[in-house]
């Protein structure tokens, strides 16, 4: 899922209070306690990380840097970012109202330096953009992006077009915060304002739906990318719950209970669930049985208290990315519950100077972030690319690395 600055401010600072601000009213709205502050890891992750000390097996490289494109003083906040389901394509929508597209191979070219890569498609929209998805499966008429909007809207783009395919608003003009396609789409999923998350047929956007009802705002949804009839939902009530999209009317099938703050993600990592919270952590979650969860490992390190910094699962490497409100970017491992891997995600300055920049003086945070679902031994290698409240684009690259150059 991913991250969704919501400021009508021109500064990054002012997208952050107003984080803060939403994350807030929709915590009280469903009762849940502002005071309850930041969790730290369990005693069980405590446990393992002294076991095993964290290490870092991959080498990351920052292959491309794209500048934001909007004009001096223009907010620029990048709210979502996805690649295509062939590792392509990346699509980014923020508060800009556009969806910019970029051909990834353009941004890894090594002898250009990626940063010139500009987008290769833009499309206008209506409203501010909070998800950005690629439909997989496409018509072979072309290509498809879906986007939720704060107007409450789920649009699909026919991308060679620029127009919009069709549009759904079933969520009383309540902010759509997350969008989802389960593999081949042959179902879509949206969570909103509305605390519902509806699940429907993308063939057949104007026919009926299916709702899972939650205690808060619905902030992320994820499908099970393995074709299992599974919904991860993550709401402002501070829990998260995997449905089975069969039966949504009989409730969930398991609920992962234990973070502070909302939930603010859920991925799906294998046949567990990994999720992420304004209480600074990432959990790892087993289902057990029907209708609970066992907790399996807190990761801490990034900071996320106000603002919504995106999280995402390479599922074939084990690890989990995060923005954070410090304007760096996290990578952990599965088995241990700190950071292996931290970048600064510089600010570009109107003189194009690098400077570093953190939320306390204004210079932003990371807002975004996705990974390509590259196998591990794909000859490409993996690829991790973020976004930042100033509206630059990072990509990354990472190999795996070899057993005599790993950091114990």
């Amino acid at each position: 899922m991913s991250s969704n600055p919501s400021s009508p401010s021109s500064s990054s600072s002012a997208a952050a209070q107003h984080h803060q601000e939403t994350l807030n009213q929709q915590e009280l709205a469903a009762g849940a306690n502002d005071d309850a502050g930041i969790i730290g890891p369990s005693v069980a992750a405590t446990h393992d990380d002294e076991l095993s000390p964290p290490r870092c097996e991959w080498e990351f490289r920052l292959a491309a840097t794209v500048p934001s494109p909007a004009l001096p003083g223009a907010s620029d906040a990048i709210g979502s970012v996805d690649f295509d389901p062939t590792g392509r394509l990346l699509a980014t929508g923020g508060i800009a109202r556009k969806i910019r597209m970029y051909n990834v191979a353009s941004l890894l070219d090594t002898d250009s330096g990626g940063g010139g890569a500009g987008p290769a498609t833009c499309i206008c929209v209506p409203a501010k953009l909070s998800s950005v998805r690629w439909r997989p499966g496409a018509p072979a008429a072309g290509m498809v992006v879906g986007c939720g909007d704060y107007d409450g809207v789920v649009t699909e783009y026919d991308v060679e077009r620029g127009v919009a395919a069709w549009e759904r608003d079933e969520h009383a003009g309540r902010r759509v915060w997350a969008l989802d396609y389960a593999p081949g789409a042959a179902m879509a999923a949206s969570g909103s304002d509305d605390r519902t998350a509806h699940v429907w047929d993308p063939r057949a956007p104007s026919s009926g739906w299916a709702t899972a009802r939650a205690g808060g705002a619905v902030l992320c949804v994820e499908f099970d990318p393995s074709g299992a009839p599974q919904l991860a939902v993550g709401s402002a009530d501070r829990r998260a719950a995997v449905y089975d999209v069969r039966a949504l009317g009989r409730g969930a099938v398991a609920w992962l209970d234990g973070h502070g703050r909302a939930v603010t993600y859920v991925r799906w990592a294998g046949r567990r669930v990994v999720t992420s919270a304004a209480d600074g952590t990432h959990r790892l979650w087993e289902l057990v049985g029907e209708a609970a969860a066992r907790e399996v490992r807190s990761y801490s390190g990034h900071a996320s208290a106000r603002s919504f910094v995106g999280m995402g699962v390479w599922r074939g490497a084990g690890l989990v990315a995060s923005g954070s409100e410090s304007n760096h970017v996290f990578v952990y491992d599965l088995r241990w519950a700190k950071p292996v891997w931290v970048h600064p995600f510089l600010a570009t300055s109107p003189r194009g100077a690098h400077l570093p920049a953190t939320i306390d003086d204004g210079g932003g945070f990371v807002s975004a972030v996705a990974w390509r679902q590259a196998s591990v031994g794909d000859g490409d290698g993996g690829a991790l690319v973020a976004g930042g409240s100033d509206g630059a684009l990072k990509m990354f690259t990472c190999r795996r690395r070899e057993a005599e150059d790993v950091d114990h």
